[in-house]
């Protein structure tokens, strides 16, 4: 197969829901998930092994600085204990790549720090950057296989 510039797919051409509402001012997104592994000791070998053990899901989140509420989510736990877990969903749909609408869901996202005051008189548009753990994500079937 060959490869052709017209079928990279674009970042611009992306979308952010966090339980189902858009986050218009998302500048940036980005998801790892990381295998957890240990160390096994091979008689005979002298190249450690190493066996999948689990998993563990790691992101952060960009935004130009137009709302209050991630230090309000960060308050309602530190204040009264209420700790918030969300659903969030990438959609990337580059309609020139021709590749098709690609969708990845996190689940139980739950973000572990939060700037609560930035002044810079440097900047034209202030962000924060919102570092988040989840615990579960999901492909939609139809590009399991997607190798293309």
């Amino acid at each position: 197969m060959t490869f052709r510039a017209q079928n990279a797919i674009s970042g611009k051409e992306g979308r952010l829901f966090l339980d189902g509402e858009e986050m218009a001012h998302v500048k940036k997104v980005e998801a790892t998930l990381e295998k957890n592994k240990s160390e096994v000791n091979i008689m005979g070998r002298r190249i450690t092994g190493n066996k999948t053990t689990g998993a563990k899901g790691t992101g952060t989140l960009t935004f130009y600085k137009v709302t209050s509420r991630f230090i309000q989510i960060m308050l309602d736990y530190v204040k009264n204990g209420q700790d918030a877990y969300f659903t969030l969903q990438t959609v990337l749909d580059d309609k020139s790549s021709g590749r098709g609408v690609e969708r990845v869901t996190l689940y139980d996202v739950n973000f572990d720090s939060v700037q609560v005051a930035n002044l810079d008189v440097e900047s034209d548009a202030l962000e924060e950057e919102v570092p988040f753990t989840f615990e579960d994500i999901d492909l939609p079937e139809s590009l399991r296989n997607d190798f293309n």
